[in-house]
């Protein structure tokens, strides 16, 4: 993973613990306190575990993070979602919603860059645009090389180049072309939006 001074979970929302009587006990006997442990449990829960109370007949998540967290927003997106990846992409994309990025730190972030990345296919990127663009036309194939690593070579560059941290840890946990394809897309939009404002 990369090492970053995670200061967008300092958010009360995200760090404050839920009532004793309302945390979230998955069927292993874990519990869940707040919103931060839960996105760091999507990201490690066994795939039978989470399936057992996130799947089309019944999302326990959503009805916590509605009932016990009162977030009735962020549980109609969960409700969305049924797999892993999705989750934690509606939380992370929930929680940049919810910190009211500052437009000059959007244009930073969506500014080129002069270190460019290169894809082993010979394609390169110098912004988060042109790697959206990429990853939507590049091959399986050409990114894989670049997952091999951890954290990957795509997640360091967002991080240690663009300087967008809260997308390289999404980046990090990535696995395929799909899911960088949407990450970047996702991001994007809120980037996008923040600048408007």
């Amino acid at each position: 993973m990369i090492t970053v001074i995670p200061r967008r979970y300092d958010a009360p929302k995200w760090q404050a613990n839920v009532p004793t009587g309302q945390v979230f006990k998955l069927n292993n006997g874990q519990l869940i306190h707040n919103l931060f442990e839960l996105k760091q449990v999507l990201s490690s829960i066994d795939e039978t575990l989470l399936q057992s109370h996130v799947n089309p007949e019944q999302h326990d998540l959503a009805a916590w993070v509605l009932y016990s967290v009162g977030d009735p927003a962020l549980s109609e997106e969960l409700k969305k979602n049924h797999h892993r990846w999705g989750l934690i992409v509606t939380l992370e994309r929930q929680l940049m919603r919810t910190l009211n990025l500052p437009p000059f730190v959007a244009a930073r972030w969506l500014a080129p860059v002069t270190a460019v990345f290169i894809f082993s296919s010979g394609e390169s990127v110098n912004s988060l645009d042109s790697l959206k663009n990429v990853l939507n036309q590049i091959s399986d194939a050409a990114v894989e090389p670049h997952l091999d690593r951890v954290p990957n070579d795509i997640a360091k560059w967002v991080n240690d180049e663009i300087g967008d941290y809260p997308l390289a840890e999404i980046l990090a946990d990535s696995s395929n072309r799909l899911q960088l394809y949407n990450a970047v897309s996702d991001h994007l939009t809120m980037l996008q939006d923040a600048l408007k404002s």
